[in-house]
């Protein structure tokens, strides 16, 4: 049992709020486009894609740390300082080179935080509990990106620079941190930590089972896959003729709500489903991408939308719970540490795989990456049904009451 149960629930849910601050600028591009106009606008996405690029070894590198050379809460302050200034700086800032420097510290501040959420719930929760707190998490996570997204678009209206302002919401996770949240060891009951002694040998094992690399590996690759969905969109509804900018924006508003319901729906779905959480969500979200790939009005493609959002954000949840009887609490950030690296490695190399995949087929058409990736989430959702059908029934961490 926890002490205080109700403030370390908050104080753990604050870190995810800052999670997807990436997102805070993606509707002012064009904005700070007009602002140097002597830049290339291949180089102004920088402002947008640089940050992933430090999250992916950040988020790595936070996680072996983690518990282990570095305390939580250490981890936890560096971070969201980092991205509090770094998000904010641009705010004073008219070189473009130091805004991209600001950028960089950004990103290794989200980077260093992008683990330790998730990493506070499978260390500190047990069975249904950590299953539902996964859930809520991201809920959370994307309550956060809609915050910052909205402020941001707002501010954004009065000068460009404001658009970096939303970023002090990480103040907020700092302050409720540093009251509420000690570490995750100084909070488990004698009775939890008696129960992870005795868990077996796998727990004991100072290594990460190679079964959570292949699941991060996959994950990443999956990501790579579905990411055309939100990245053709806008070419998909205007080539189509069916609408415009405003329409994309609202489809794509949809995949946010689909991903949180999700984490309204994770733990009920996990408690009926178990080992079949992973193939429901890929075959939920194989159907999203069919809407939109065959859709030819705005209602199949907010369908499909939502669809893919709610299916494809079950998968991660699922794959932690999985890690409940192989993964030591002290291993959880690290295992998380490179499923969020995976993720963000995906989403980094889609637009390779996206050329590639024109080149290979001929046809330049933007349905063509969403097809593929419902045609890769139906394969696995088969593939994946048939392995657990066959395999003997195993417990994981959902049925530990």
């Amino acid at each position: 049992m926890l002490k205080n149960k109700y403030l370390i629930t908050i104080a753990v849910l604050s870190l995810f709020l800052p999670l997807l601050g990436l997102n805070t600028v993606s509707s002012s591009l064009q904005n700070i486009a007009e602002a140097f106009p002597q830049i290339s606008y291949t180089n102004i996405l920088l402002i947008f894609t640089l940050p992933a690029l430090f999250v992916i070894p950040f988020s790595i590198l936070s996680g072996i740390l983690a518990g282990s050379k570095v305390k939580y809460r250490t981890l936890v302050i560096v971070g969201l300082l980092l991205f509090i200034f770094g998000g904010t700086a641009p705010v004073w800032i008219n070189s473009f080179s130091a805004i991209l420097i600001s950028r960089i510290v950004f990103g290794i501040g989200l980077g260093i935080m992008t683990p330790l959420g998730n990493a506070y719930i499978l260390h500190l929760f047990d069975g249904q509990q950590k299953a539902n707190m996964l859930g809520v998490g991201a809920i959370v996570m994307n309550i956060g990106s809609i915050v910052l997204q909205l402020l941001g678009g707002y501010l954004c209206l009065i000068d460009w620079h404001y658009v970096f302002i939303p970023h002090v919401l990480g103040v907020f996770s700092l302050l409720v941190m540093l009251f509420f949240l000690p570490e995750p060891h100084m909070l488990r009951s004698e009775s939890a930590l008696r129960d992870n002694e005795t868990d077996g040998v796998e727990k004991n094992c100072n290594r990460l089972p190679i079964t959570v690399y292949i699941q991060c590996v996959l994950y990443g690759l999956g990501v790579m896959c579905v990411n055309p969905t939100v990245t053709k969109m806008s070419a998909i509804i205007q080539t189509a003729g069916i609408g415009n900018a405003a329409s994309v924006g609202i489809v794509l508003s949809a995949m946010t709500v689909g991903a949180m319901l999700a984490g309204a729906l994770f733990g009920k779905v996990y408690q009926k489903t178990m080992r079949f959480t992973i193939p429901i969500g890929l075959l939920t979200s194989a159907v999203g991408m069919g809407c939109i790939h065959y859709g030819n009005n705005l209602i199949l493609l907010f369908i499909g939308s939502l669809l893919s959002g709610l299916g494809f954000n079950l998968i991660m949840p699922a794959i932690m719970m999985t890690w409940g009887t192989s993964v030591a609490p002290s291993k959880s950030a690290a295992a998380v540490g490179a499923l969020m690296a995976l993720m963000n490695f995906g989403i980094f190399i889609s637009p390779y795989y996206m050329a590639v995949l024109t080149q290979f087929t001929g046809n330049m058409s933007p349905r063509v990456p969403v097809f593929a990736g419902m045609l890769v989430c139906l394969i696995s959702a088969v593939t994946i049904t048939l392995i657990r059908l066959k395999a003997p029934l195993f417990v994981e961490a959902s049925e530990v009451s």
